[in-house]
Formats: C-alpha cells, sequence, structure tokens
C-alpha cells in the first residue's frame, strides 16, 4: 500500500474486497445544497497508478449559509449552576455575573431556567419566558455557596424543568458549570445524557479549575450531542457564556448526519473532525455495501467544518475514478423542519508511476495535530491503566511532535507533566486537562 508515511491512523487490518468493475468517470465539482454546500481536498493531487490498494486521505469541507427563519426561534435554555463551598467568592461571582448576562441577551420568546446545586438541588427560576430580566436577576443574586457536589442532582432537576418547553423548539440547550468532583453518581450523569438526547436537549459541561471529572463531563455531553469546555479562571466565565449563547442562536441544524457511498471497491477506514476542533466521529458501517454513516450533529450558520477521512482505494489503472459519493442530510431547525440534502462525487486522479506529488500541506499539518491529539488519549488511557512506562513514552513523544509544530507553550506543559511521571509517577489534574483541550484545540489557528 502507498500512503503518507506519517504517525497517524497505522493498524494491519486487511481483507478489503474488490466489488465493482472498474469504469473511468469524470470527477465532479462540489454540489451545493440550499443552506449547506460540501467540497474536498485530497491528500495527492495526483496518486500512482498501482496493482494494489492504498490508503488515501480527503479533507471534507462543509460551508453553511445563513437562513433568517432561525434567527427567530426561540431558545430553551437552562443554567445549571454548582454552588457548593468550593465555588465561594470570584467563580460564584463571575458565574452569577455571567447568568445575568445570558437573560440580558435573550428575548421575550426565549424561554430561560435556572437551577442550582449542591448535595441537592435547587430551582431558582423555573422555566419560563424571558418578560420580566430585572426579577430574573434578582432570584440569580439569591445564590450562595455551600454544602457538597452532586452532579446528577442538578442535571436531573434541570432537564425535567426543561421539558415544558422543549416541545416550542428545536433550540434546547442545558449549561452545565461545575468547579468539583461528584461521588457516587456517575453512571447516573451519563444516563441522564442519554435522558436530555431523548427529549432533544443538548448538554454543554464546562468545569472551572482542576478538581473536576474531564471524562465524566465529555461522556455525558457527547451522549447528547454537546461538548465539554475546560475553563482556566474565573474571568473567563461570561465570555465562554456569551459565546454559547451567540452559537446556539446561530444553530442551523441539530440531526446533521453524513453519508459515505463507496464505489469501485473503495472503502472508509476512519473520520475526525478537524475543524473547529478535534474530535473523534463514530462510524458506522454497513458490512454489506460498506456504506458509512457518521452522526455530525449541530450545524451552525455562517459556519465552516473540516473532516480528515481515511480511505482504502483499490488497484487503479492511470485514469480519474469516481470513489465514493457523499450525502449530507439535514433538517432545518424552525416549524417546517425541512429536509435538505447536499452531495458530493469523490474522485481521485491516478498516473503512471514517477515522481510523487507531495501531501498537500494542509492535509498533512491536520494529519500531524490529529495524532498528537490521538497519541495523548492513548498516553493518559495508559497511565489510567496503570502502565507508566508507556504513558510516560507517549507523553515524550506528543511533546516532540508538539514542538515540531511550533506549539512551544503547550510542549512546555506536556514537558512538566512528563517529569512529573518519572519523579512521582503521576501527573496533575490541570496538567492533564491543559493537555487534553490544549491538542482538542490545535486546528483552530488553520487558515
Amino acid at each position: 500500500m502507498r500512503e503518507y508515511n506519517g504517525p497517524l491512523f497505522r493498524d494491519d487490518d486487511d481483507g478489503y474486497k474488490i466489488e465493482d468493475e472498474l469504469l473511468p468517470v469524470p470527477v465532479t465539482a462540489a454540489n451545493a445544497g440550499e443552506l449547506v454546500s460540501l467540497d474536498f481536498i485530497p491528500s495527492f493531487q495526483s496518486f500512482t497508478a498501482s496493482k494494489e490498494q492504498q490508503l488515501a486521505y480527503l479533507l471534507l469541507v462543509i460551508r453553511t449559509g445563513v437562513t433568517q427563519q432561525n434567527l427567530r426561534n426561540p431558545l430553551n435554555v437552562c443554567l445549571v449552576i454548582d454552588q457548593s463551598s468550593s465555588m465561594r467568592g470570584e467563580k460564584l461571582f463571575s458565574v452569577k455575573s455571567a447568568a445575568k448576562r445570558v437573560v440580558d441577551q435573550l428575548t421575550a420568546n426565549d424561554y430561560f431556567t435556572l437551577v442550582s446545586f449542591n448535595d441537592r438541588a435547587t430551582t431558582v427560576v423555573n422555566c419560563q419566558k424571558v418578560v420580566s430580566r430585572e426579577t430574573i436577576k434578582s432570584q440569580i443574586d439569591l445564590i450562595d455557596a455551600k454544602g457538597g457536589t452532586e452532579l446528577a442532582q442538578g442535571l436531573f432537576t434541570g432537564i425535567n424543568e426543561m421539558k415544558p418547553a422543549s416541545g416550542m423548539t428545536d433550540l434546547n440547550y442545558l449549561l452545565l458549570l461545575t468547579d468539583g468532583q461528584t461521588y457516587g453518581d456517575a453512571e447516573r450523569c451519563v444516563h441522564l445524557g442519554n435522558e436530555a438526547a431523548r427529549n432533544k436537549i443538548v448538554i454543554h459541561p464546562m468545569g472551572i479549575g482542576s478538581d473536576w471529572n474531564e471524562d465524566l463531563l465529555e461522556t455525558v455531553a457527547s451522549r447528547s450531542g454537546g461538548s465539554s469546555e475546560y475553563i482556566e479562571t474565573a474571568d473567563q466565565i461570561v465570555k465562554v457564556f456569551m459565546q454559547k449563547i451567540s452559537q446556539f442562536r446561530s444553530t442551523l441544524a441539530n440531526d446533521a448526519t453524513l453519508i459515505y457511498r463507496p464505489v469501485q471497491g473503495s472503502t472508509i477506514r476512519q473520520i475526525h473532525r478537524t475543524y473547529p476542533n478535534i474530535a473523534d466521529l463514530e462510524l458506522t458501517t454497513d458490512p454489506n455495501t460498506n456504506m458509512g454513516i457518521i452522526m455530525l450533529g449541530t450545524l451552525g450558520m455562517s459556519s465552516e467544518y473540516k473532516l480528515l477521512i481515511e480511505t482504502v482505494v483499490p488497484p487503479c489503472p492511470p485514469g480519474a475514478y469516481r470513489m465514493a459519493d457523499i450525502t449530507l442530510n439535514y433538517s432545518e431547525t424552525e416549524g417546517r423542519h425541512e429536509k435538505h440534502s447536499a452531495n458530493l462525487a469523490i474522485g481521485f486522479n491516478f498516473v503512471e508511476s514517477g515522481k510523487p506529488t507531495p501531501i498537500n500541506s494542509e492535509v498533512k499539518t491536520l494529519i500531524e495535530k490529529i495524532s498528537a491529539f490521538k497519541l495523548q488519549a492513548r498516553a493518559w488511557q495508559d497511565i489510567a491503566n496503570g502502565d507508566i512506562s508507556s504513558g510516560t513514552k507517549r507523553l515524550s513523544a506528543v511533546g516532540s511532535r508538539l514542538l515540531s509544530m511550533g506549539e512551544v507553550d503547550l510542549a512546555a506543559q506536556v514537558k512538566a507533566e512528563v517529569q512529573n511521571l518519572e519523579q512521582r509517577g503521576m501527573t496533575t489534574a490541570e496538567g492533564k486537562k491543559r493537555i487534553k483541550y490544549g491538542t482538542r484545540g490545535l486546528t483552530g489557528s488553520l487558515e
């Protein structure tokens, strides 16, 4: 197999089947849907014709437009705020300020709920339209810090409070903020993530500081189609809350699904979102047709998303061949729920062997950054399993790769945690979070 000789997606899996006769077809350009367009960049401008299968990468670019109808859709927003003793002081002051700023950003047609929790949950503002901002703000001011942390209590109450308005709109979002570990209810938190998804509620958890379980929050988020956020200091809370509300307001679709239909014996192996941040995407493959289904979830208006797809292409003589057809299906989040699709034919050009063309620079950079992200994830898994030696080696490799990319600050953080492992056999909670969320955001700087 000819492949990019880089560090990503290496295994010994084979058994690919050539099921269709090779027929040269023209390589077609992207087709635009009503609000969504698709385009792609192959890893090589021309691939070498071969009698063997070969790996190929393609960068799928999704661009969305704007629909004024969606801007009139009501939001159903619930804030679930940690009010345990550890939140006392600047953290609670900042989160209350952020909550009041959220109220100012909502309209009289939007729904707002606020639940605070420690070892029990309190409904501070029941689900209601934002018709009396000052009354809602005065209720927010009454929150004080005391008690322990039971995350499931807050999630359960928040989800139930949101349900009466969840049928009024498709824009249902629960913002969770905590600064502490929850004890004894992690499994219930995951089940509540599933419960939120059943009610079309998307959970976006946020952890502030270093003493919270990022793996749990990310699992809860992923069950409902959301993502977790790391907030280092209290003075960042207001900014993050405002960004989230802006994103919620500009939601185009919550149910985007990508269908990858292979042609001429090609197969899809793996897929990663690369922009706006790195994320593993779950791929479901039909064993009979090799068709791949990927749930993308939320698409925002006037946005760009990039997905790196690893494929295996069959032996090909010189010529241009269609390797796959991609369809993106989605429904607008507005009253009519109109279904839309955008389509794209994927084609590669094959030439006689000779001087190989260089790999596309953007694809190469993305492969390197995704590789660093995946490698640090494996390092943490090794460490969690008690294999400190392997975890240390993997983190050291991550640091070297980050340094070669010019990510000096993040590489220094990795080096510090490697030293902690070598000297004490453990890392710091803060360092782990900075590395995990830092590598996830590596592609955010790509043009």
